[in-house]
């Protein structure tokens, strides 16, 4: 209460507490707006409610509503505990949202890390797809730099090189099998060619 009414106590303005006003208004029964202000801080404290009035007067005919300022002493007992339970009921959600607001960072943190990690990994997937479906194309230095340790005739070593350089996928194939089967597999491609 005292941080609500400090700057009025401070200022001199209001110098009242609520208690005091509350008593205030129930003897009078009379309240003196004189700003909007003064109607929106009544309306914020529920000391007061606006209700419409339709004009049926002739003479006055510019379309207007009256406002009526009730007092808080007009109220029914059942308004004033349907609007405490709405109140309590609203308290009740300040607080639960709250307590959402506390747990959201940490589940915010967990959902951005974990959709992270889903895309990294969907990342790496395709970029195993893209090397499974993009076959490398062996140029003609990199297939002699093969062949060349296989100690081949010169003649095998040209009909070879030409073979798997026409034949970029068995030159793949060629290039991935232990070095001691290739010489073999080699003349088994070239001659299953033939």
């Amino acid at each position: 209460m005292i941080a609500l009414f400090a700057k009025d106590r401070a200022s001199g303005v209001h110098v009242e507490t609520p208690k005091e006003k509350n008593a205030r208004l129930n003897k009078t029964g009379d309240i003196k707006v004189e700003t909007i202000d003064e109607v929106d801080q009544l309306l914020a404290s529920n000391d007061i409610t606006l209700e419409k009035q339709q004009k049926n007067n002739d003479d006055d005919d510019d379309g207007l509503d009256d406002i009526q300022v009730l007092s808080p002493t007009c109220f029914s007992p059942v308004q004033n505990s349907s609007s405490k339970k709405y109140k309590s009921k609203k308290r009740k959600h300040e607080i639960e949202d709250e307590d959402e607001l506390e747990v959201e960072p940490e589940s915010f943190e967990k959902v951005i890390m974990s959709a992270v990690k889903d895309v990294a990994s969907a990342m790496r997937e395709g970029n195993k797809i893209f090397e499974n479906s993009h076959h490398r194309v062996y140029t003609g230095d990199e297939i002699y730099k093969e062949l060349e340790p296989m100690d081949l005739e010169p003649d095998e070593l040209a009909e070879a090189l030409m073979f798997l350089s026409r034949n970029q996928s068995d030159a793949g194939t060629l290039f991935k099998v232990p070095f001691k089967i290739r010489k073999s597999l080699l003349k088994k491609m070239m001659g299953a060619s033939k």
